[in-house]
């Protein structure tokens, strides 16, 4: 579990490209949401709706690959590149891919990485909006807000998380198993293991 191989680094290395620029697309997508919002003086929730997408690298290579520090590592190298490809936050982004990922990790550390399916992403899904909720308060001033609307903040990212980073990306990675693209990959070792069994 704890060797890496060079088809380990290849996919975190695809995982990251991938959603680097699936993160790019959502910062735009949250600079729109801002600006229908506005009106309704709610800007500040724009990206909560899609706070989860930021969470999915972690999540699709901690769950294709199933070893340590492969949801933080795969996290902040998106991030990174995130940042490369004109993300205009700047290179803070980085830091926040490693609050995300350690938070993600958290998901799959929880079991020490024996277990993986709905339980694994769903806390790491939690992790990762506690872990990022936390790291908001530290740079975005979120104390100096009201309490109804930080609580707000912190609901609908977690229903984004659960949504983006735990439903969508099982569905994604279980189908992409079933097509047997990841079948050189963990997750398709230990699916196979599982039939083999019975279970």
């Amino acid at each position: 579990m704890f060797k890496w191989e060079l088809k380990d680094v290849i996919m975190v290395g695809i995982a990251s490209l991938v959603f680097g620029v699936i993160y790019i697309g959502a910062v735009q997508l949250g600079v729109l949401l801002g600006t229908l919002l506005t009106p309704l003086g709610l800007s500040v929730l724009a990206n909560e709706f899609i706070f989860g997408v930021w969470f999915m690298a972690a999540a699709f290579a901690g769950y294709i690959l199933r070893k340590p520090g492969a949801a933080t590592i795969t996290e902040m190298i998106a991030a990174l590149l995130e940042v490369f490809m004109g993300n205009f936050y700047g290179p803070i982004i980085f830091v926040s891919g490693f609050v995300q990922g350690i938070g993600t990790e958290a998901g799959f550390a929880a079991t020490r990485y024996h277990k993986f399916g709905w339980s694994s992403l769903i806390i790491g899904a939690v992790g990762a909006t506690i872990t990022s909720f936390i790291w908001g308060i530290v740079r975005s001033d979120f104390v100096d807000l009201k309490w109804q609307l930080l609580l707000a903040i912190f609901v609908i990212r977690l229903l984004s998380a659960l949504l983006f980073s735990a439903v969508a990306v099982k569905l994604i990675c279980d189908h992409l198993n079933t097509m047997g693209i990841l079948n050189s990959y963990p997750i398709a070792q230990n699916n196979h293991s599982k039939q083999a069994s019975g279970v």
